[in-house]
Formats: structure tokens, C-alpha cells, sequence
């Protein structure tokens, strides 16, 4: 009788989600607002989980398979031939009702063209010549001149025309606050601290299965630990979390309602070195270091063997990777060699010099993140063996950025994408080889993957060989995410976890 009276409860329709550091707006360049900005706006075409184009706004990803992508060779605007791509979008509306149209495309790219040099949203739209609107829901994107760019399908993108048109300097700093975009989310509510995001029935997509994201903001990652220890928060998405913790967490989550995923990213975390000739601009130095710096004892220490150590500046998954040769593994004695061909003599307190200038260096890392500081002192540790002493100094990211695309820096630890074989490529414009360079424009001029995989093959080999930085690890990211919520999928291309999460619901318990 008991049984036949009971009742199922019903199934959960919110979760909570803490990040680390409250952005400004929803458009900020920082993971908490990308968390954000995945949930509340849409894109024409995503990567999904396998790292494969998804079509989202748009009804199909236009292919030369499909008809949708085309390689124009008789425009006489581009001589060397052109990709051109026509999308259809789906019967969609912005979050207040209004319809996404093609001049909503076009728009946002008008808008991208302007934006700051330097940024991701204007090297995209650099990468395109011209959004032509053919009718109510259909678009035309011509990229440049001999661009044969892998990711021609996320370029375009949308922004309402009808709010931001006409808007004042004002009215658009209340959007980037507060968008109505096409995602499965909109902002409800956005609270000192904690912002919620209410399910978009109306989402192209079909209706959230949850109703409502709650999001919480936490000064520091140790403070998001311990909300996810007690309970106070479901899901900490990567970066909250790092693989750095991988023996907490499987701790934690061994018998508990927490899942732990780990995806190996298409992001690396590379030692980069300064360009002064007499210093680390010296070939033999970085030689030698790369021989000195023990890469697979950090991965094992710091991150219990999950990572794994790069051979070059793109990692697998990413399709253009072409590891066939293993790291170099530590040889000190050849390091100290290196040193000396270099010119280099054991000086006072066994630090190496040269001319009468001691090896001491500044090791950069950016602060926030103890897997990046303990991995900095393990490099300081292992240098000091052949007589390098360096220093290590943590420096807000902003800063650490701009002395590394200054060039006025010793050493620093940085966090490189290279999602995008082509944008990842041209990071290294001028610091590799001419014939690096060259390679480069071989690569975006390519007709299909097979041809460009066989050019950055060649080019992984120039900068393995050049060294303009050494690749430490790669990085793993860590999503901790209830046992119960379906749909959670981790990207390796970097993806906030928020790409579907119109996908994810409760099972029933």
C-alpha cells in the first residue's frame, strides 16, 4: 500500500553553477562571461563535443559537398580564387520576439570590422571580404582573396540590428550588460555576486529542458572548491577547476554524487623565450633548456599523469597536429655542453656566465592559477641545476600579455589556443623562420586539409627545430558536473561548458 501511494518527485529543473570573477559584461574576453555568453546568444555554427561543425542558427554548415561553400576563381576582385559560403538560417527570433533576419549577419559583421585590432573578433572578420544578404533568411559570406580558411563556417555571426543600429553609447553598454540575443538562456536577473538566467521557450533549438541557470561569483578558485565541497554549487566548469586537483577531486567524487571530466584541450601552456640575442635569442640556450626541463616529471607531479607534454605548438585532437616525434628527453650533460659551445663559463655561487653577465633571468606567470605558479618553480628548480638562477614573479594576465607581445621579457609562461591551426600559426609570424612565414601563407591558401595538414607538418618541424618557446603541457580542462545531469559534454577546442546546455536535464531518481 505504501508503495502504491507514493509518489515520484519531481524531476529538478535548475542547477547552480559557480565561476571564478564577475565580468563587467557579457561580452568581456574572460571565461566567466564566455560561460555566460554561450547560454544567452547564438551562433550560426558551433563546434560540438567530437570538435566537429554543428549547425546552429543556420538550417546546414555549408560544404563543397553540400553546395553551400564554393572556390570562386573568376572574380576578378580575387585572383587567386575565393571561398564562398551561403547559409540559410532557420526560422528563428531574437529573445523579444522579433525575427533574425540575413541584415542582422551582415550587421554584426559591419560591427566586428570595427572593432579594436588586435581582438578575435576583428582578425575574423578580416578574414571575410564581404556579407552580401540575398533574401529575408539567406546570406552570402565571400572570404578574402586566397583564404581557404578551416573555420570559414563560424566567421559570421548575428547582432540585432533593430536594438543596437540606432543605439546610443549608453543604450549599447546596457545590452552588453544585459543582451536579448537567441540563446537557450536569458538574463533574468544580474545581482551583485550571483546573476540568473531563465530558459528562452522560444530558443530556435526547442525549449531548455532545464528552467534556469543559476550562476554564483567567487573571488578566488579556492573559494569555488569549497562551495562545491559543502554543496552550495552543482557545477564548477573549467577554468574554475584545474587538473592540478585531480587528486582532490577524485577524492571527493569517489562515492559522492559528483562527476569529474577531464578533455585534453587543443590549448597549450608554452615557456616562451625573450628575444634578446645574448640571452635566451641565443639557439644553443634554448637547446639546452629543452634538454634541462624535466616535462614529464611536472605533468606526473602536478597533474598526476593526466596531461600529457606537447611535441610543437599544435596539439591533438586539433587535425592539423602532427606529432611523429617524441619529446626530447632531459640530458643535462648535453645541456652544460650546449652552455659552454655558447660560450658560457660556471661563474660565482654556480650561476653561469658570459662576458661577465650572470645567467639570471625573470621567469613570468600569470597569478590565479597555483597549477601555472607550481609548474613556474618546477622550470626555476630544473634551470638552476645547469646554473641559470631565475626568478619567478606573478603578474596580472593583462600585463604579463603585453610584455610578452612587447618583447620585453626574459621567460614567461603562457596559455596558447591553437584551435585554429591558422590564427595559432600566425601567433608566431616573425619568430620562427622566413620560411615558417612563407609556409604560413602556403597553409591559408590551401584547397582542402590534406593539403594544409602536409604544409604545417612542415612548419611544426621549423619551430620544433627554431624553439621560439617549449611546449610544458597540455592543458587538460576539468568540468565537475552532478553524476545525475545529463548532457554535459566538454569540448577539446576550448568551448565554454554552456555550448548545449539547452541539452541538459535531471534524470529522474
Amino acid at each position: 500500500m505504501v508503495s502504491a501511494c507514493a509518489t515520484t518527485p519531481p524531476t529538478r529543473r535548475d542547477v547552480v553553477v559557480g565561476l571564478v570573477g564577475e565580468p563587467h559584461t557579457v561580452f568581456d574576453d574572460d571565461p566567466s562571461a564566455r560561460f555566460i555568453a554561450s547560454a544567452v546568444t547564438e551562433t550560426l555554427v558551433r563546434r560540438d563535443a567530437h570538435d566537429e561543425l554543428i549547425p546552429r542558427l543556420a538550417e546546414s554548415v555549408p560544404t563543397l559537398e553540400n553546395g553551400g561553400l564554393r572556390v570562386v576563381s573568376d572574380d576578378a576582385d580575387a585572383p587567386d580564387g575565393r571561398l564562398v559560403a551561403t547559409f540559410r538560417l532557420r526560422d528563428a527570433k531574437w529573445q523579444d520576439g522579433v525575427p533574425i533576419t540575413a541584415t542582422d549577419v551582415r550587421f554584426a559583421w559591419q560591427q566586428d570590422e570595427a572593432a579594436t585590432a588586435g581582438t578575435v573578433a576583428r582578425w575574423t572578420a578580416d578574414r571575410i571580404s564581404d556579407v552580401q544578404v540575398l533574401g529575408l533568411r539567406d546570406v552570402r559570406v565571400l572570404y578574402r582573396n586566397a583564404e581557404r580558411w578551416d573555420d570559414y563556417a563560424l566567421a559570421p555571426r548575428v547582432m540585432p540590428t533593430h536594438r543596437l543600429a540606432q543605439a546610443t553609447p549608453e543604450q549599447r553598454t546596457a545590452y552588453a550588460r544585459e543582451p536579448v540575443h537567441a540563446g537557450a538562456f536569458a538574463i533574468a536577473a544580474w545581482l551583485p555576486g550571483s546573476i540568473t538566467l531563465s530558459a528562452y521557450p522560444g530558443y530556435v533549438l526547442g525549449t531548455p529542458k532545464l528552467g534556469r541557470l543559476e550562476i554564483h561569483f567567487f573571488s578566488t578558485r579556492a573559494a569555488a572548491l569549497q562551495a562545491l565541497l559543502r554543496g552550495d554549487i552543482d557545477i564548477a566548469p573549467w577554468p574554475v577547476l584545474e587538473a592540478d586537483l585531480a587528486k582532490t577531486l577524485d577524492r571527493f567524487a569517489d562515492g559522492t554524487h559528483l562527476l569529474a571530466h577531464y578533455v585534453p584541450t587543443e590549448t597549450g601552456t608554452l615557456l616562451r623565450f625573450g628575444s634578446a640575442p645574448k640571452r635566451f635569442g641565443d639557439p644553443l640556450v634554448r637547446k639546452a633548456i629543452e634538454l634541462t626541463i624535466d616535462r614529464q616529471s611536472i605533468v606526473d607531479d602536478v597533474f598526476v599523469g593526466r596531461a600529457r607534454v606537447p611535441r610543437t605548438y599544435l596539439l591533438p585532437p586539433q587535425w592539423a597536429a602532427a606529432e611523429d616525434v617524441p619529446p626530447a628527453r632531459p640530458d643535462r650533460d648535453r645541456a652544460r655542453a650546449l652552455l659552454a659551445e655558447a660560450g658560457f663559463t660556471k661563474g660565482e655561487f654556480g650561476i653561469v656566465e658570459r662576458a661577465g653577465e650572470r645567467m639570471t633571468a625573470t621567469l613570468g606567470v600569470a597569478a590565479g592559477s597555483q597549477a601555472r605558479i607550481d609548474v613556474a618553480r618546477r622550470v626555476a628548480g630544473d634551470l638552476a641545476v645547469i646554473g641559470i638562477a631565475v626568478d619567478v614573479r606573478e603578474r596580472p594576465l593583462p600585463d604579463l600579455l603585453s610584455e610578452v607581445r612587447g618583447g620585453q621579457f626574459d621567460l614567461a609562461l603562457t596559455s596558447e589556443e591553437a584551435a585554429d591551426p591558422q590564427l595559432a600559426s600566425e601567433r608566431w609570424a616573425g619568430l620562427v623562420d622566413p620560411w615558417f612565414d612563407a609556409l604560413a601563407s602556403l597553409a591559408a591558401q590551401a584547397p582542402d586539409r590534406n593539403e594544409k595538414r602536409a604544409i604545417y607538418a612542415e612548419m611544426e618541424r621549423i619551430w620544433t627545430v627554431a624553439l621560439p618557446a617549449l611546449p610544458l603541457y597540455q592543458e587538460l580542462r576539468v568540468d565537475v558536473a552532478p553524476q545525475s545531469l545529463a548532457g554535459i559534454q566538454p569540448t577539446p577546442s576550448g568551448s565554454a561548458l554552456s555550448w548545449n546546455a539547452f541539452e541538459w536535464s535531471f534524470s529522474i531518481r
